[in-house]
């Protein structure tokens, strides 16, 4: 006999699973695009281990609510229980704990995912340092909601026990007060370091609001936890409501783990997107069409541009092995260029380390290390005469 509103509860969690899915799928898709078969990363791997267990969520939460419920029953009902009753409920009891160990599953695999991308985007950056931690927290929480879980209700076969004598064993109040705990704890470190990278990311202002409400969800994943320890634990609101809001949180929770990896197949499939919301801050569109004037001077000296923005000038005499143009001499150039008018190149040098996951956008390699105080070497441009 299935709970009150299963329709609607079957219609709210099997759309969840879809675009879940859907989001699962186009991800994969694109990291096997980019990457190949072979060469996919531990987070990709994780993803695929998610499916399982989101899979099996899903399936437990409908399996409890039109099995009838569990061994959660208010004194009314256990008053009318009759043994038909007595064993849909022993069913439900017995995914309810299914159903719990695939949502810790579900989230810390997610969890574990996202912390692997962050820790390619910092790689080498003061903030690896946050990353550490944030893995050695979640790695404790896992552990700790997983002995939570298994000791709380002993012996083991209580869970199951219609009705049970024991209140652990239908409430699982200790275990959804440490899952609680280390759940919104390391959801919140987590957003911590995510929020600040991205605001520093130097990317089209549009596209960086995009990647920002992606990472905002994780808000919306701490309040669905939230309330799903209230319709849990707290006595006025105790109803099998927490099953939507598990089904929410877990679903939110894939959707933002697996969204930033289908930027580069979005872009790949709408390359106008690569410009979308881009602005230029040295030159407005006038200036761009106006041609560059040649420097004062027939000499003009080559400079070298060094760190920090220092210059020293190059040898008057450089060799044609070191790849350099010689300045010819004021006759010989007059002698064919009589008009005085020499020809001007701008050359440019430039070194670039690429920090910037393939994961995220990125628009210039080193614009996240300049964005977090990475050194880095660039060489500027300069013009001189031939």
């Amino acid at each position: 006999m299935a709970l009150p509103g299963g329709g609607a509860f079957r219609a709210e969690t099997w759309t969840l699973y879809a675009v879940g899915m859907l989001v699962i799928g186009l991800r994969l898709v694109a990291r096997i695009r980019k990457r190949g078969f072979a060469s996919l990363q531990i987070d990709d791997w994780l993803t695929v281990n998610c499916i399982v267990w989101y899979t099996l969520l899903i399936v437990s939460a409908n399996q409890v609510f039109f099995s009838g419920g569990s061994n959660f029953m208010t004194p009314e009902e256990e008053a009318a229980l009759t043994p038909e009753i007595v064993e849909e409920r022993i069913a439900g009891s017995k995914w309810v704990v299914v159903f719990e160990e695939a949502m810790v599953c579900t989230v810390w695999t997610c969890k574990l995912g996202m912390l692997f991308i962050y820790q390619r985007i910092v790689q080498g950056l003061k903030q690896a340092k946050s990353i550490k931690i944030a893995f050695i927290w979640v790695g404790a929480g896992f552990i700790g909601t997983q002995l939570g879980l298994f000791l709380n209700c002993r012996p083991f076969h209580e869970y199951w026990a219609v009705p049970t004598a024991k209140t652990q064993c239908w409430s699982y109040f200790n275990y959804q007060i440490i899952e609680a705990c280390f759940n919104i704890t390391s959801d919140m470190l987590m957003l911590a370091i995510a929020i600040p990278i991205l605001l520093k990311l130097q990317v089209p202002i549009l596209q960086k609001g995009i990647l920002l409400g992606i990472f905002s969800m994780g808000i919306f994943i701490i309040l669905a936890a939230i309330l799903t320890k209230l319709y849990s634990l707290y006595p006025p609101l105790l109803t099998y409501a927490y099953l939507n809001w598990y089904a929410r949180e877990a679903s939110v929770c894939v959707y933002v783990t697996n969204l930033p990896s289908i930027w580069t197949l979005v872009l790949d499939i709408f390359p106008g997107l690569r410009r979308w919301g881009r602005t230029t801050n040295n030159h407005s569109s006038s200036d761009r069409s106006k041609p560059l004037k040649p420097p004062q001077g027939r000499n003009h000296e080559l400079q070298q541009f060094g760190k920090l923005g220092t210059t020293k000038a190059m040898p008057a005499n450089i060799g044609s092995t070191e790849s350099q143009e010689h300045i010819v001499g004021q006759q010989h150039a007059h002698a064919r260029n009589p008009s005085g008018f020499g020809i001007n190149k701008d050359v440019t040098f430039s070194v670039r380390r690429d920090s910037i996951s393939d994961d995220y956008p990125a628009t210039n390699n080193n614009s996240l290390e300049k964005g977090l105080g990475k050194n880095d070497t660039t060489y500027g441009s300069h013009s001189y005469a031939v």
